[in-house]
């Protein structure tokens, strides 16, 4: 069995592939399936590993395949160009991310996002009848733009959605602002949202490991007896298990979890 990177030649994004097959070389191109249809992309690495997995369907892609891709893919940005044409004669509320016209379908297909339900029965109908394939919307939500297009995040790496997020299942796990909060985060959107605009999947990734640590370990706004006076929680860091406590005169210093089990 091969283990390989595969770079879509669309989008640039790459796709880890397990195949049964091992006559892959890298700098080949290859066709694989996706859940749209089949995709083109030269191959980055390859590595055989001893797995009994169920493989993806890939092969080899033949100069008849990367004519074809060629073919659609100028077809598809024409789509595009003529949809968005339609789009702003039409107005309507909705933003064209990409057009794809998959190997092996008669269909292309066009990724969008809206705020609003889109009445576009009339751009489908004016689209068939210019390029003769049936025409597929696809509405897709704000953290579904990344994972297609994908991109770059905080952390200077492809973002997660795009890269292995999603790969085993349709829709990403969704992220709760507690997930910020418990990690002693600041609070505020820049820091904490991905390019999507929204809270980074990334913050779910520690989420457990913080709930574990925080049970039993006092909180801020607590108030706790430490050598003989009541003080006040006001910084923690869970990792170290360290407390910042405020005394009754205001002076602030740092405890650790062991001095706070003497009391």
């Amino acid at each position: 069995m091969s283990f390989i990177g595969v770079e879509i030649f669309t989008t640039k994004k790459t796709v880890y592939i397990l195949t049964n097959k091992q006559d892959f070389k890298v700098g080949e191109w290859c066709v694989f399936e996706m859940q749209d249809g089949f995709e083109i992309g030269k191959i980055k690495f390859c590595v055989e590993k001893e797995l009994n997995v169920q493989g993806t369907n890939v092969r080899k892609a033949t100069l008849k395949d990367i004519e074809e891709f060629r073919k659609r893919e100028n077809i598809a940005k024409k789509a595009k160009d003529v949809a968005l044409e339609k789009i702003e004669k039409y107005k309507l509320p909705m933003k064209l991310i990409l057009t794809k016209y998959p190997l092996g379908k008669k269909k292309i297909i066009f990724y969008y996002t809206a705020k609003e339900r889109v009445d576009f029965r009339q751009l489908v109908k004016e689209l068939a009848g210019i390029f003769k394939v049936r025409i597929q919307m696809q509405q897709i939500g704000v953290r579904d733009e990344p994972q297609i297009m994908g991109g770059i995040g905080i952390c200077g790496r492809e973002v997660c959605c795009a890269s292995f997020l999603g790969k085993s299942k349709d829709k990403l796990d969704p992220v709760a602002l507690e997930a910020a909060r418990i990690q002693n985060l600041p609070l505020v959107s820049s820091k904490i949202s991905g390019i999507c605009g929204r809270l980074r999947c990334c913050l779910n990734f520690e989420y457990n490991v913080y709930s574990d640590l925080i049970k039993g370990f006092p909180k801020v706004g607590d108030e706790i007896n430490l050598q003989g006076e009541k003080v006040k929680v006001v910084g923690c860091n869970l990792l170290k298990r360290l407390l910042i406590i405020e005394t009754s005169e205001g002076v602030r210093k740092i405890v650790t979890e062991d001095e706070i089990n003497k009391e």
